[in-house]
């Protein structure tokens, strides 16, 4: 499936991708480039038929990067990498196993517009190139040597998430999996069991943990976003249209109060 993006040759290589044994010779790029400078990468790539469990965390995941200030890297395969990449949007690099002028997996096609509209694509295939089995192995390594740290969800033993783990254990970079049932994803248990990779316990938790290690600022609690709303002392109507019922909670506890038909900080 052809896409219909327009895209450019990238006049620099990510310090991170120089590195690299083989690195690509040349990127070409669609969307937003100014998330390749984000304090924080992580790669959160898995299984292509994750269970609903897999599917609810990477989806929360992948949000809650977001909410810090990072920016999700994967590979807009089916499964654990589109709804990690669909949930960060528009936060996500997606690094393409074909050249920008194919779509694939077609079946991903509205998610990846997204990404080529809101976020960023890579690829380092100029043009003509459709993905075939090496690619998917080029691609990963790009996936894992972008990011800070790497985050598999889930994984079979023999999968291509699998080389993202050898991968990110070779570039020295922390692996991170989620702790699953005995008999279930068993590549991620067998990291787990060898001392290969940390479990991630508390989603919240590990989020803010990454952003304090990258000197990401923490992201504004509701109330101070309710704070802000109200200093510029808004009608009643627009009040109610931006927080409805929760009006009436910051009214009992003395945050706000009623005057003239305004709203204003108590």
């Amino acid at each position: 499936m052809l896409s219909h993006f327009h895209y450019h040759a990238l006049n620099f290589l990510p310090l991170s991708l120089g590195h690299l044994k083989h690195p690509p010779q040349r990127l070409y790029f669609t969307g937003q480039l100014e998330l390749l400078h984000a304090p924080l990468k992580v790669a959160l790539v898995g299984s292509r038929t994750p269970s609903q469990y897999t599917q609810h965390a990477s989806a929360t995941l992948a949000k809650t990067i977001a909410k810090y200030g990072g920016v999700v890297v994967s590979g807009g395969a089916l499964g654990v990498d589109i709804i990690a990449q669909k949930n960060a949007l528009p936060h996500t690099i997606m690094i393409a196993p074909c050249s920008l002028d194919r779509l694939y997996p077609p079946t991903n096609a509205r998610i990846i517009t997204q990404i080529a509209q809101k976020g960023l694509i890579l690829s380092e295939y100029q043009k003509n190139c459709n993905p075939y089995r090496h690619s998917f192995l080029e691609r990963n390594r790009l996936v894992v040597a972008l990011s800070d740290c790497v985050i598999i969800p889930e994984a079979n033993l023999h999968s291509g998430s699998m080389s993202s783990a050898r991968l990110a254990l070779m570039y020295q970079k922390p692996l991170f999996v989620l702790p699953q049932r005995l008999g279930e994803s068993l590549g991620t248990q067998e990291l787990l069991q060898r001392g290969k990779a940390q479990a991630i316990y508390d989603i919240e938790l590990f989020c803010a943990k990454l952003a304090q290690d990258h000197h990401l600022s923490p992201p504004p609690s509701p109330q101070d976003t309710l704070l802000e709303f109200f200093k510029h002392a808004p009608t009643y109507e627009q009040a109610y249209a931006r927080f409805g019922d929760l009006l009436a909670e910051y009214e009992l506890q003395g945050l706000i109060t009623r005057h003239n038909g305004y709203v204003v900080l108590a």
